[in-house]
């Protein structure tokens, strides 16, 4: 299989100290993974170490996203949601952060349900376990917020770290407001993997004035500004 095999060579590369980045291009979920796995942010954490600890981050310069959970139908989101889940996206986007960046962020956790249940009973996932594990965290002296209701939060965005529940309710905004500007990278393990943060485009094939190859250059120009990091 073509994609194990340009997977597995460049996590070899990685081990033998060769490369320190993964870059690849948009692909077709249907042909290459065939329902075994969510998406390549999944297939690529398993052929690194089959370890279940990934995240997808949609990274710009302005704000970032991270879907808690990524390519699943809503009705099985909320049963995703688990304390290990987020407790390991706040970590691994902490020490993405940094470790590449140095930046000091804000971490805006979205709540599940409208208004993040301000005006539901207490017995919701969002009061009974996002709220006290971010309360917790802000007493450890954490950066973090949350659950806020997701049609106010993108307000004022500059140098905070959105998590979302599910894929679209943080990906709609990003790519809204960042255009072509933004870039998905898988965090959480040793290995960076980067790529363009949209799908394959296979529609505007041959159709050079629809082209936007931006997400693909910033992916590149990433590597290249954090190359000896």
């Amino acid at each position: 299989m073509y994609l194990n095999e340009i997977t597995n060579l460049g996590i070899k590369l990685f081990r033998k100290k060769k490369i320190k980045f993964l870059v690849n291009m948009p692909l077709n979920k249907k042909k290459f993974l065939k329902k075994q796995y969510e998406g390549y942010t999944e297939f690529f954490s398993y052929k690194f170490d089959k370890k279940k600890n990934e995240n997808m981050l949609l990274y710009n310069n302005n704000f970032s996203v991270c879907p808690l959970t990524t390519h699943i139908e809503i009705k099985k989101v909320e049963k995703k949601i688990k304390k290990i889940k987020i407790l390991n996206t706040i970590k691994n986007i902490n020490n993405f952060f940094k470790n590449y960046l140095n930046q000091k962020i804000k971490i805006i956790v979205l709540g599940l349900n409208p208004h993040a249940s301000q005006d539901m009973n207490r017995n919701n996932i969002d009061n009974s376990l996002i709220k006290p594990i971010v309360s917790k965290l802000k007493k450890n002296k954490v950066n973090i917020d949350g659950p806020v209701s997701a049609d106010t939060a993108f307000d004022k965005t500059k140098n905070k770290i959105y998590i979302g529940m599910y894929h679209d309710q943080v990906l709609i905004p990003f790519k809204m407001v960042n255009k072509f500007n933004g870039i998905n990278i898988t965090i959480g393990k040793k290995l960076l993997r980067l790529s363009p943060d949209h799908g394959t485009g296979i529609n505007i094939k041959n159709k050079k004035k629809l082209i936007n190859n931006t997400s693909f250059i910033n992916c590149i120009k990433f590597c290249e500004k954090f190359i000896n990091v």
